[in-house]
């Protein structure tokens, strides 16, 4: 179904980026190039929320097919996420995922000369209040990205205590505050962290 979900939880959260996982199903000896991302976390009392998309190029005459692990932490403090669901920005289609140990999978297909836009969104549990996501895995690529987007929305009785990132800009909307982070030709060298806390 392209849906994935595991039992309930009390809370969940967000977490993800992407590692190229080689295998047979790949059309010819050539790999699409992962051009940049952008990706929004919201983050709660007990749950955080990672909706991205993910933008691809195929710039063969040849279509491309070929499998993509997106890992998540394996940190006792973040769980496996909950809910899983991968789609294709131009079909509209849900994507398969394959679970694995420390991620999940799922097939990419581009024809030739094509670009490919992936949205994945996950939830993941935050109790701790405490988040990561993995950008270094981006280095499998072995190119920088042309653009990388990040937004973290923290609703008003929360408070962004920490980023591993620096944040270039911020801004209030209604009951929540925004945290903007802007890259250009970008080859990540640490993952994103953030943390937060409950205003006193």
């Amino acid at each position: 179904m392209g849906v994935f979900k595991l039992g309930s939880h009390k809370g969940l959260q967000f977490a993800i980026l992407l590692f190229l996982f080689f295998n047979t199903q790949t059309v010819q000896a050539q790999t699409p190039i992962f051009l940049g991302e952008n990706l929004v976390f919201y983050v709660s009392d007990s749950l955080c929320v990672m909706r991205g998309e993910y933008h691809f190029l195929n710039p063969s005459d040849e279509a491309v097919k070929t499998r993509l692990f997106y890992p998540f932490p394996a940190k006792e403090q973040l769980p496996f996420p909950d809910m899983i669901a991968v789609r294709s920005i131009e079909t509209g289609e849900n994507l398969a995922i394959m679970r694995a140990e420390k991620g999940m999978s799922f097939v990419l297909d581009i024809d030739a000369v094509s670009e490919a836009n992936i949205h994945v969104e996950y939830w993941q549990a935050a109790e701790d209040h405490i988040f990561e996501y993995i950008l270094s895995s981006t280095r499998a690529w072995n190119r920088s990205l042309e653009w990388a987007n990040y937004e973290i929305h923290v609703p008003d009785h929360l408070q962004l205590e920490y980023c591993s990132l620096d944040i270039d800009t911020s801004w209030v909307e209604i009951e929540k505050k925004v945290y903007s982070i802007s890259r250009e030709n970008y080859l990540p060298e640490k993952e994103l962290i953030i943390q937060w806390g409950t205003i006193k």
